[in-house]
């Protein structure tokens, strides 16, 4: 008895179910490729943001050519205060946001001039 029920039971519902399956994949699907292309947008429009020649024009500058600022930057760096924090606070307001901007490539950058960020 148990097994014709089963059968009646499939053959009733399983049209049903395989319908609401097939919709919730599909809605599921366009849900991960909505998601995957907003997030490839925001990576995008991130790198684009990010104009590093500046930045590590002015990074130079502090390290390299002006000695008070460079000099104040390695104490401060050498004391335990993170490296990007302290060049924000050398650097005009404008040069603050570029190195927010291209925070990663700052980092990267510091890091091979030997000044690694605070982690």
């Amino acid at each position: 008895m148990a097994t014709s029920r089963t059968a009646v039971v499939s053959l009733v519902l399983l049209p049903h179910a395989n319908a609401r399956h097939d919709v919730l994949r599909f809605l599921l699907s366009g849900l991960m490729i909505t998601v995957a292309l907003m997030g490839s947008g925001l990576d995008r429009a991130a790198g684009a943001a990010c104009d590093f020649a500046p930045v590590k024009q002015q990074i130079d500058i502090v390290l390299d050519h002006d000695a008070e600022r460079g000099a104040k930057f390695r104490s401060e760096v050498a004391s335990g205060s993170d490296s990007i924090a302290m060049m924000e606070a050398l650097v005009s307001a404008e040069m603050r946001e570029k190195i927010d901007i291209c925070r990663y490539d700052v980092a990267e950058y510091l890091t091979k001039r030997g000044f690694p960020p605070f982690h």
